[in-house]
């Protein structure tokens, strides 16, 4: 849920909690104003079985009255009808009142200056024979409802007759009431937005706070503390991609501390390749120097040697060289199809006179129209380097190599196998890394740079290719690569990437 919905929500929430808690509040004040209806009851004397009664009985006989105001108001200055009707209407908390010019009077000797200041004016006027009114009257807690009727006595003075409610029960309740209601919907909102604006800013704050400490651990060098936020809306995806930063800069660290490792082993076995060929022909050279070399012989030994520790020193800068622009992706590929069944033969018969002391057998078994892409010169330093090798740590009487070529697929898989001492097999899965040497396995003296199988390795992937070894102390070795066969569509075109088919 994406943070604009969940304030959507939080808003939505924020207007119907609250008049849902105000709509219980008004249930529970309902309850209360029930239970003040039983005291209006009996305030008013009303019953169940008098409801009815209330309602047309007392309007009945306050009908009466207006009536007789009207046909004959000279009856209401008698005392005793007056009386009758106080006493129907009484219990009510009904007071009945006569007006007559300037004086009021009251059935039952009710205290007639209470209501002498707030009862209306006379309103009649000289066309009409009486006006009918109605309102409300008191002050300072006490009020009364009223109805009047304005009527002429028939010796011309102005005459009203009143009707007054005591409405104190209901007016109390009310002003108590009101606050109560106003005070719960105050309550009820605050209450509610308080609570839910607490809970979204803490869900939107707290990952935040997490994230900014992560920063933190991350400026000052720690990047093993993970954030842990796991949520479906911005955050999360901050959150996510944060994390993917974190185990990107953890890696580039990681990758940086192995590059400066790889720098250090380089140095290392630099300086250890460097130095045993070179004290080899410093102690040469001064044994010549010295005159360790009386004759001809002696002295022809010693430059054989100095010659032989040169070229391995510039073979392995060579391949150093090599190694180290292919690792950076410096040395450009020139690939093309290259047809490899005449490119394998005219390698192999190369290599045959290269090592005549070698029998070098071949099994080419694919098609004769078969191409691959490759970089020839690239692909050559492969055979070189493998060729070589097998020739180097062999020490059979009897040296056999064997080069086999088969299609599977849409890659053509070469095989050399040679007949040497093999590599025990703990020592399989680094012979490509680089500057590694299994020498001992193989029982020789025989030294090398270790970095030739790994430039292989370089150059068979750079041509989308893989590599692999098998091998068996005492047995042999085989090296095993792919080459990926070019499709029928591509032959004849040439693109951006130099293939020339």
């Amino acid at each position: 849920m994406s943070i604009r919905v969940k304030l959507i929500l939080s808003y939505v929430l924020m207007t119907i909690i609250p008049i849902g808690l105000f709509i219980l509040f008004l249930h529970l004040l309902f309850h209360l104003f029930l239970n003040n209806i039983e005291e209006m009851k009996d305030f008013y004397q009303v019953d169940d079985r008098t409801v009815e009664a209330f309602f047309y009985e007392e309007l009945a006989a306050i009908t009466e009255l207006k009536q007789l105001a009207i046909s004959n108001p000279d009856e209401l200055l008698e005392e005793s009808i007056i009386s009758q009707y106080e006493n129907l209407l009484g219990h009510r908390q009904i007071a009945i009142f006569v007006r007559k010019g300037d004086t009021l009077t009251n059935g039952q000797q009710t205290d007639t200056s209470t209501f002498y200041s707030y009862l209306p004016v006379h309103q009649l006027s000289e066309s009409d024979p009486y006006v009918n009114h109605q309102g409300q009257i008191g002050e300072d807690g006490q009020y009364w409802l009223y109805t009047g009727t304005d009527f002429r006595f028939t010796d011309g003075d102005d005459g009203s007759l009143f009707f007054t409610l005591d409405v104190e029960p209901v007016s109390d309740f009310l002003t108590n009431i009101i606050p109560l209601v106003i005070t719960g919907f105050i309550v009820a909102f605050i209450l509610t937005n308080g609570v839910i604006t607490y809970v979204i800013s803490k869900h939107l704050i707290q990952p935040l706070k997490t994230l900014h400490r992560s920063a933190g651990e991350i400026a000052s060098g720690n990047l093993n503390e993970q954030t842990g936020i796991v949520r479906n809306d911005e955050i999360g995806d901050l959150a996510g991609a944060f994390e993917e930063m974190r185990l990107q800069l953890k890696q580039s660290v990681a990758l940086q501390e192995k590059y400066d490792e790889n720098r250090k082993e380089l140095i290392n076995n630099i300086s250890h390749d460097l130095k045993t060929p070179i004290t080899s022909i410093k102690g040469h050279i001064q044994g010549i120097i010295d005159g360790v070399a009386r004759d001809q012989n002696k002295l022809d030994k010693y430059i054989q040697i100095i010659h032989t520790k040169a070229s391995e020193m510039d073979q392995l800068i060579d391949e150093l060289l090599l190694f180290s622009k292919l690792d950076l992706n410096s040395i450009p590929f020139h690939f093309e199809c290259v047809n490899l069944r005449p490119y394998l033969r005219d390698i192999i018969e190369a290599f045959q006179l290269e090592y005549d002391e070698v029998e070098i057998e071949s099994n080419v078994s694919i098609h004769p129209d078969t191409l691959v892409l490759a970089d020839r010169a690239q692909l050559y330093k492969v055979f070189a380097n493998l060729l070589a090798n097998s020739v180097k740590f062999m020490n059979q009487d009897e040296k056999r190599i064997h080069v086999h070529a088969s299609e599977r697929g849409q890659v053509v898989c070469i095989s050399i196998t040679d007949n040497g001492q093999g590599i025990e097999e703990k020592a399989l899965p680094y012979v490509f890394d680089r500057f590694f040497r299994a020498e001992a396995s193989r029982g020789t003296n025989q030294v090398g740079s270790g970095i030739g199988l790994a430039i292989v390795k370089q150059i068979v992937e750079a041509h989308e290719g893989m590599v692999d070894i098998t091998s068996k102390v005492n047995e042999g070795t085989t090296i095993q690569f792919t080459l990926p066969i070019v499709d029928e569509n591509k032959r004849g075109e040439k693109d951006e990437k130099d293939f020339n088919c």
